[in-house]
Order: C-alpha cells, then sequence, then structure tokens
C-alpha cells in the first residue's frame, strides 16, 4: 500500500492506495472529492491536482494529449497534472496531491 494526501480546502485525507490505480481512481475508492468529468479519459481537465515538488519528478512524463491540455489550464505552473493520468506507484509513498 502506498500513502497518498491528498489536500483540500485545508483539510489533509491520508489514502492508503494500491500500486497501478491512478490518483483519480484512490481518491474516488476512499471517498476524497475529486471530480473526474471524462471519466478518466484525460479530456476535460476536472481531475486538475497539483503535486508536491518533492515528487513530480518521480511521475512518469505526461502524454501529449496531458501536456497539451494542460498548457491550456495550469497557468503555467508545472505541478499541475490530470489525477486521471497519475498512476501510483510505491516511489509515491507520502506524496501530497493538492485539490484545487
Amino acid at each position: 500500500m502506498v500513502n497518498i494526501i491528498f489536500r483540500h480546502n485545508g483539510k489533509d485525507t491520508v489514502v492508503q492506495a494500491n500500486a497501478g490505480e491512478t490518483l483519480l481512481e484512490a481518491a474516488n475508492n476512499a471517498g476524497v472529492e475529486l471530480f473526474g468529468g471524462c471519466g478518466g479519459a484525460g479530456v476535460c481537465g476536472s481531475c486538475r491536482v497539483n503535486i508536491d515538488s518533492s515528487y513530480i519528478n518521480k511521475l512518469e512524463e505526461p502524454s501529449f494529449e496531458e501536456q497539451d491540455l494542460l498548457d491550456a489550464i495550469a497557468n503555467g505552473n508545472k505541478n499541475t497534472r490530470l489525477a486521471c493520468q497519475v498512476t501510483i506507484s510505491d516511489a509515491l509513498d507520502g506524496m501530497i496531491v493538492e485539490i484545487p
């Protein structure tokens, strides 16, 4: 199990997630309110999150399609990712994910 800390409105919720699932799946499975309007297809941007800067380089690079969408919605924030496109790995244990 991998501990992921979801931060929303100043409240932290620690979620035990499985390696291989996405941040969106982990949040939804744990009852954390994180909307994914396109059902995880990575085309709407509604599951936009900000990743703790000490973990951003531990993530897989965004796909071209995700990066294109992030360029339009992230306002230059290099730590913004789509939760439906980030796959959890053991290296992410303790990561803070801020839900704007």
